[in-house]
């Protein structure tokens, strides 16, 4: 009976590990834009071209009128660490996932926008690469990169985000070049 049991033991503690290690790995955690000068809110950068330049917005409405919800985003772990919201943001910007990216901001925090104007204002930004400086309890402060593929130039920003509950609940991001 010893003899079985030890076998037995070797394939059930790796399995009973490998499962462990599944569950901590999709519990564990996994990226907000500017205007010319400065933003107040995460939202999508301006147009860096004059306004006669500027490409038309991608349209609003559907068939009948009817202004369009933004869609549900699809599950994902929740990232609750400041830093790995902020980046998970950027991330979801960068992918084109602008219903990841809007789920990531509270709804405390006053856009001043439509989920359609957030996506149309990102028509031109190309990639968004924030830059960790630090992090203090809850707000992380951070550069940002952003490439506008409409001019082909670089924009670049300094900010500080604060998250609370896995999302940005207030932001302030100013350009510096």
């Amino acid at each position: 009976m010893k003899r079985l049991l030890w076998p037995l033991a070797v394939l059930i503690v790796p399995a009973i590990l490998g499962a462990a290690g599944l569950i901590v790995a999709h519990a564990a955690p996994p990226a907000p834009t500017a205007s010319p000068d400065k933003i107040a809110v995460p939202g999508p950068a301006a147009p860096t071209t004059p306004a006669s330049a500027t490409p038309a917005p991608a349209t609003t409405g559907t068939a009948s009128g009817r202004p369009r919800a933004a869609p549900a985003p699809r599950p994902r772990p929740r990232r609750t660490g400041p830093w790995a919201v902020v980046s998970a943001y950027y991330q979801d910007i960068n992918s084109h996932h602008y219903a990841r990216a809007w789920a990531l901001i509270s709804s405390g925090l006053a856009t001043g926008q439509t989920y359609q104007q957030f996506v149309a204002g990102y028509a031109c930004t190309g990639t968004e690469r924030p830059a960790k400086l630090g992090q203090y309890g809850h707000q992380v402060r951070f550069n940002l990169t952003v490439v506008n593929d409409c001019t082909g130039s670089a924009q670049y920003y300094t900010g500080t985000d604060t998250v609370r509950g896995g999302k940005i609940v207030a932001a302030d991001v100013t350009r510096t070049g």
